[in-house]
């Protein structure tokens, strides 16, 4: 049987394959240079912010990237050229995923405490370079603690005593105008009263408003592992469908 007498569910298996596999070099590929772009990038600060026994994210976007990249290539090339043995390692790959998805999970339960100390510890560290034009050259640090304590309507890490370890409102113990409650925000002086007299602040902290977030959004973020697992467990089941009917037509491609 040749490749022009295949039924509808071979033709559907390799067009799904190679569209799926398209995508995830798409996206390896952008996760894969934003971490060699921040790596090698001349503002070293931002790799020590972010950078952590535990976890290091440029170096992580790399390894993720580059393994995105690779699993696609295989993938599309697999499919396209009917290559038996870039099937078989596409194959292998998506189940090396899958058992470090699983791991992964584990060692975040495990090591929860352990990261979420981490995590604090780095936020707070960005919260004393607010602001600062030398070491936030590029006013990410800056842009990104507004963002988050504006749309958690949050202030600080624990709180708007946070603050105070950056130089610019330790003394006057003000906060910045994305600490304001959002029907105070379009006043650009709400923060400049002393945050232990501010009626017009948030005095949440952004960890319990984000964590507050996770507890409320835990059924959307389930429904997102569910649909990923089925979805890499139809690749692995449409790519050996498909290897299986290549190895059935006698094909020589390794």
């Amino acid at each position: 049987m040749g490749s022009e007498d295949r039924g509808c569910c071979d033709k559907c298996a390799k067009m799904f394959i190679m569209a799926i596999n398209i995508v995830i070099v798409i996206i390896g590929g952008v996760i894969l240079g934003a971490g060699i772009y921040w790596q090698l990038s001349d503002t070293g600060f931002y790799k020590e912010i972010f950078s952590h026994d535990i976890f290091n994210v440029p170096i992580i976007s790399i390894i993720i990237g580059s393994l995105l990249f690779l699993v696609g290539f295989c993938g599309f090339i697999g499919a396209c050229c009917e290559t038996i043995f870039l099937l078989k390692a596409y194959m292998g790959l998506v189940i090396v995923i899958m058992l470090a998805e699983i791991i992964i999970a584990v060692g975040c339960v495990a090591m929860k405490d352990e990261v979420e100390v981490a995590a604090t510890e780095n936020v707070k560290e960005m919260i004393t370079y607010y602001g600062d034009a030398e070491k936030d050259e590029a006013g990410v640090i800056t842009k990104t603690l507004n963002l988050v304590q504006e749309n958690f309507d949050c202030c600080g890490v624990d709180g708007p005593i946070d603050w105070e370890t950056n130089t610019a409102y330790a003394t006057s113990k003000y906060v910045p105008q994305s600490c304001c409650k959002e029907a105070e925000r379009s006043d650009e002086t709400c923060g400049n009263t002393a945050y232990t007299d501010n009626t017009k602040i948030n005095t949440t902290g952004c960890k319990v408003a984000l964590w507050n977030f996770v507890e409320t959004n835990l059924l959307n973020v389930g429904i997102c592992a569910g649909v990923i697992v089925i979805l890499q467990v139809t690749i692995l089941i449409m790519a050996s469908k498909f290897r299986t009917t290549i190895e059935d037509e006698g094909y020589e491609n390794w």
